[in-house]
């Protein structure tokens, strides 16, 4: 390396040619590799609109006018819901609540990057919740739980009791790692995932086998089923997939952002646009009272026949 030597009365000065008073560009990308690419550095407010610039604002705009038409959604359905589900009003409030929910979630994430754990905590949240309340919505729909095996309800109810409940505490878990090091929250997630996903298909297997014997006494509770389960699968495996793109597909970094931002805000754009078609779709589905299948005999009730036999069995041989 060639030096520039400067004479002087004192001790000779040697000093490197590179060496500039002009100080480097910051958002060149050989000056932004190290980091973009730190996962431990998320972008504050202040960084992420200077980078977005005037974009952000008609993000946020278009974005929260989508939560409030969600939200002028989730009142009118709500209203033609309690018309027919006068036995399950607070059920069918927090049912219908979960899409106004998953999408002010999802503009949070638009607004601050750095709420995205959390927000995804909320939205899981929400679902899990509103599952356990559509279990109950369909044990009105059947005619109670009089009407239905006891024995089979209560395990079944437990069994969707649990989804909630389970997966607050899995996510109290990571929100703690991921306050403490994102590094360790990453390295985690591997032995966490398991536990997710055992929860969640054991509780909506509950919830299956509890619509399967609504539809043994006329009842048609399958499609309301599917709206919910569309929310979570939006929930979980289309933002589980969000998180993998930046690593699978090696984005390059141009500015001072990670490119995992990038993704979630269109992530989170493409969420609340599925919640506003979804609330559509609750809104057609609630405004019509539950049917009924008029070719399946409503008297048929499980309960009954499989407590009261065995119980006049018994009063019988006593009797004997």
């Amino acid at each position: 390396m060639d030096l520039l030597s400067e004479a002087s009365n004192g001790p000779r000065v040697l000093t490197a040619r590179h060496i500039s008073d002009i100080p480097p560009e910051i958002n060149h990308p050989i000056n932004t590799t190290l980091l973009c690419h730190t996962y431990s550095l998320q972008p504050d407010f202040a960084s992420y609109t200077a980078v977005l610039k005037s974009n952000a604002y008609v993000i946020w705009s278009l974005g929260l006018l989508v939560v409030l038409i969600i939200c002028v959604l989730y009142v009118v359905t709500l209203r033609s819901a309690l018309r027919h589900w006068k036995d399950s009003k607070t059920s069918a409030a927090i049912v219908l609540a979960v899409y106004p929910l998953v999408a002010s979630a999802a503009f949070l994430v638009t607004v601050v990057p750095r709420a995205c754990i959390l927000a995804e905590a909320i939205a899981q949240e929400a679902v899990m919740v509103a599952m356990y309340h559509f279990y109950f919505m369909v044990i009105a729909e059947c005619g109670g739980v009089n009407q239905l095996v006891r024995k089979s309800l209560t395990w079944l109810r437990y069994l969707v009791l649990q989804m909630p409940v389970i997966q607050a505490f899995i996510y109290v878990i990571i929100l703690i790692l991921w306050a403490e090091d994102m590094m360790l929250y990453l390295n985690s997630l591997i032995y966490i995932i398991p536990f997710v996903a055992a929860s969640i298909l054991s509780g909506v297997w509950g919830v299956i086998m509890c619509i399967k014997t609504a539809e043994a006494v006329g009842a048609k509770p399958k499609p309301r089923f599917l709206a919910l389960q569309l929310v979570l699968i939006i929930v979980k495996l289309q933002w589980g997939i969000t998180k993998m793109l930046p690593g699978m597909l090696k984005l390059p970094c141009h500015t001072a952002l990670h490119p995992s931002v990038f993704v979630n805000l269109i992530q989170s754009i493409v969420m609340m646009l599925e919640m506003l078609l979804l609330s559509i779709w609750a809104y057609r589905l609630y405004s019509v009272p539950p049917g009924k299948d008029a070719d399946r005999v409503q008297h048929i009730v499980v309960a009954v026949l499989e407590d009261s036999l065995s119980t006049s069995d018994k009063t019988k041989e006593d009797k004997s």
